[in-house]
């Protein structure tokens, strides 16, 4: 399954209670409900992957978003094709893992 998710950054619900002290409170719940989404998923053995490499603006007009909508996150949610511990970016040699700079002295 493929999600895309936005946070609405002006939403009339709440009465702005929080917000005007700290805005950034929408976009945390956001990040919250991710978080929890993935640590859901991943306890019934569901992989979750974010993919990074989108635009924005291109996915909020792609998806016609009302204007006060924020494109936060483009998530992958499935069954994996590997059953391992090792991350598919390790398994493709895209990225190595190496040993942390206070192991390296």
């Amino acid at each position: 399954e493929h999600l895309a998710i936005f946070t609405h950054i002006d939403p009339t619900e709440g009465r702005r209670l929080g917000r005007r002290t700290m805005p950034e409170t929408l976009r945390q719940s956001t990040a919250m409900a991710i978080h929890t989404l993935w640590l859901a998923a991943r306890a019934e053995n569901l992989g979750v992957g974010m993919v990074s490499i989108l635009e924005p603006a291109r996915i909020e007009t792609l998806f016609a978003t009302p204007p006060d909508w924020e494109f936060s996150a483009y998530l992958c949610l499935g069954w994996p094709a590997v059953h391992d511990d090792t991350p598919l970016l390790h398994r493709a040699g895209w990225q190595e893992n190496r040993e942390p700079e206070w192991q390296e002295r």
